[in-house]
């Protein structure tokens, strides 16, 4: 799937405390069976509402990463 932890830090970019607990999120739905744990994260993927801030994720990756993640979870 693709290593979160290489997203470039940009000035303006998704808060990566932000981001990095929903990897964390997806990362527990990804290794489980629980469809209800699967969809409800499914669904935080499709609309994360990340705040922008300096030094944030860059948001181009952020956004290919979790349209590629959704597509697991299905």
């Amino acid at each position: 799937m693709g290593d979160h932890t290489g997203f470039t830090v940009v000035l303006r970019g998704y808060d990566q405390v932000e981001v990095d607990a929903l990897m964390r999120r997806l990362e527990k739905a990804l290794a489980s069976t629980d469809p209800g744990l699967r969809a409800s994260v499914r669904a935080e993927l499709n609309q994360p509402g990340f705040r922008v801030r300096m030094r944030g994720y860059d948001r181009e990756q952020v956004d290919e990463f979790l349209r590629r993640a959704i597509d697991r979870l299905a």
